[in-house]
């Protein structure tokens, strides 16, 4: 995407403390009210997308690891190339975000699927592993694992989740299968959330400013310390970039040897979760729409969910983290993996359907 020239976001210099004007700075009316973030598939775009999906099928088969030695020049992606381009704006310097509806799930095979996403990852940045395990297309659906348990992640479970962003600049859902019930996406600017604590709560805002401790959930090296340090607001070549993740830094400041959570940080991490919920936008995810978040100006959650009993029927997002040139400056949160979940004992590895 490097040869795109986007028009120059409507943004001033971002100071701390001071209120930030940034594209990606709206509520949940005016989301809303706003279409310009929703993209219908049209038929021209998906046959030609089915017809590469099946070409390429053709040549590698079943094996999804041939797609790791693939590059963005291997994925023609016909029309749908110019809409990609006008989704990568919207979500690099516009709203933030953007939502595609329509991938004919009914008419690909899995494999079908994983094609035509990851040809569309490579078009927009550069995969990057989800877990130890070296997933680069992550499994969002309920494992049963714990929330609570400091090892295991909120996607991993059917619970509700806080508010947080990923890892990356990029992160890009494709929906598989929906639950039974539930499981609804919320989402929220972020950069409207620092400017409301600009006006109502700057002594909150102070605290932010400084680093927390955030737990790595035991996905370290030998040697390497359980937990690394960011804090909320950062400001950086004088864009605004946002870092939140309350669980992970609660439990981060839980492990031994990090320092205890204070009652300001306390206060300053629900209080942003409360203008959160007070100003997110929801929706549902149906099967084949493509969600796309910036980490650093959008924090995403979903609402519990009940699955259904029947093991090919359970919700599942697939997910990328995608590493993006050109796109706002890293914050330490995302410095952190900047490689992804990658350590010295993770093979990259591309599965269909969750291997636990």
């Amino acid at each position: 995407m490097s040869d795109v020239k986007a028009e120059q976001p409507n943004r001033n210099k971002a100071r701390p403390g001071e209120t930030v004007k940034d594209p990606a700075d709206w509520s949940d009316t005016e989301l809303m009210a706003n279409s310009d973030w929703n993209y219908e598939a049209n038929g021209a775009e998906i046959t030609h997308l089915v017809d590469m999906a099946r070409h390429i099928y053709g040549r590698i088969g079943d094996d999804s690891k041939r797609l790791l030695l693939m590059t963005q020049n291997d994925f023609d992606l016909g029309p749908f190339a110019d809409r990609l381009k006008v989704i990568m704006s919207q979500v690099k310097d516009g709203l933030g975000l953007a939502l595609y509806r329509g991938l004919p799930m009914d008419e690909l095979s899995l494999m079908e699927a994983a094609i035509i996403y990851w040809g569309m990852g490579r078009h927009m940045g550069n995969p990057m592993s989800n877990n130890p395990d070296g997933d680069m297309i992550g499994h969002v659906q309920d494992t049963g694992k714990d929330y609570r348990d400091p090892r295991h992640r909120g996607y991993q479970t059917n619970v509700t989740m806080d508010y947080h962003c990923d890892q990356t600049d990029l992160v890009a859902l494709l929906c598989i299968n929906t639950a039974k019930s539930g499981g609804r996406s919320k989402i929220v600017s972020s950069i409207a959330l620092y400017n409301e604590l600009v006006k109502s709560r700057p002594e909150l805002l102070e605290v932010l400013l400084q680093p927390y401790c955030w737990t790595k959930h035991s996905e370290k090296d030998d040697g390497e310390k359980n937990y690394y340090e960011s804090p909320v607001f950062n400001f950086l070549n004088d864009v605004l970039c946002i870092s939140f993740g309350p669980k992970h830094m609660k439990k981060g400041h839980a492990l031994p040897e990090a320092p205890d959570m204070t009652p300001a940080r306390i206060e300053a991490l629900d209080y942003m979760e409360k203008l959160a919920e007070d100003r997110h936008s929801e929706m549902d995810l149906e099967r084949g729409d493509i969600q796309f978040i910036n980490n650093y100006t959008v924090l995403h959650t979903r609402t519990g969910f009940e699955d259904w009993p029947e093991p090919e029927r359970k919700r599942v997002l697939w997910r990328l983290w995608l590493a993006v040139p050109g796109f706002r400056p890293s914050t330490p949160y995302s410095k952190q993996w900047v490689k992804g979940i990658e350590l010295s004992k993770t093979n990259q590895r591309i599965e269909l359907v969750y291997p636990g």
